[in-house]
């Protein structure tokens, strides 16, 4: 009986359909929705937002009504509209920001890992750098939706009440946007690499808050006892305050322009590439 050489399926074309990592980026999307996640943090951003419009209608009132005239040196004082006040419509940046990533980005690798989904998405036209892009994508765009409305709606609300003598700058979206997406490649680079690093999605959490609190400690310790102010450069949470107080030109920012570039390229660095590193063919089934 004669014996045929054996025959493969035509190839796919992968010219066809969206890009995997986009794909992947839905599923993780679709996911974060099935877990209502958000129903406490939006209660939460939503609260810190109301309060942000608050002041900036309580402010309008004070410099335009002549009833409150005797009270407007107070206001000055109590609610200046100077460059910190720019800076810190991004207040949520805060640990609750955080702490978001952390448990939203903190599965995102960890969960294919405990579940050994990766060696069934490179038996697919998934590339690692698609699965990387992926995960990296989505745990920064996360926080860059998040803050947002915190931008712009402040301004829009000041543009409306006030014109271009209101509280918040006409400028403010063309200086605090790219902050935002310096603070959110911060985030999710750390969130992913973390995440790379545990084998369980609640491990995955714990990393990303260790390695966030152990970092900012490190760096403190450091400033303390050899009086370096540098190595606050490493503290992720003081570089996330410092590019807003950059870009609005605050006084006396957390950090420099040098120190703040230097410390988030470290960052984003050395976690995309752990995160490499964990996530290669050969890690898949580990």
């Amino acid at each position: 009986m004669p014996i045929y050489e054996p025959t493969l399926p035509p190839a796919p074309d992968l010219t066809q359909g969206q890009p995997p990592s986009l794909v992947l980026m839905r599923f993780d999307l679709t996911r974060l929705w099935r877990q209502k996640i958000g129903r406490f943090f939006g209660f939460a951003f939503l609260i810190m937002l109301l309060v942000k419009l608050a002041i900036i209608y309580v402010k309008y009132l004070l410099g335009s009504n002549p009833a409150f005239e005797p009270m407007q040196d107070f206001a000055k004082a109590v609610l200046p509209q100077g460059p910190a006040f720019q800076a810190g419509l991004l207040d949520p940046a805060g640990y609750l920001l955080w702490f978001l990533v952390a448990l939203v980005g903190g599965g995102l690798v960890a969960r294919d890992t405990l579940y050994r989904v990766r060696p069934l998405m490179y038996a697919h036209p998934v590339r690692p750098r698609d699965y990387l892009l992926a995960k990296v994508g989505f745990a920064s765009a996360l926080p860059f939706v998040v803050l947002l409305p915190f931008v712009f709606l402040p301004w829009a609300l000041s543009l409306m009440v006030a014109g271009l003598q209101g509280p918040v700058w006409p400028t403010v979206p063309l200086r605090l946007l790219p902050a935002i997406a310096l603070m959110s490649l911060l985030m999710g680079t750390l969130a992913v690499g973390a995440s790379a690093l545990a084998a369980t999605p609640r491990a995955g959490v714990g990393w990303v808050l260790g390695l966030v609190l152990g970092t900012s400690t490190l760096a403190s310790l450091v400033h303390g006892l050899a009086g370096f102010a540098g190595a606050e450069a490493l503290n992720p949470i003081v570089l996330a305050q410092a590019w807003p107080q950059l870009f609005v030109g605050q006084e006396a920012p957390l950090l420099g322009w040098l120190s703040a570039l230097l410390g988030t390229a470290f960052h984003v660095v050395l976690w995309t590439y752990l995160a490499a590193r964990r996530t290669r063919p050969s890690e898949a089934v580990i």
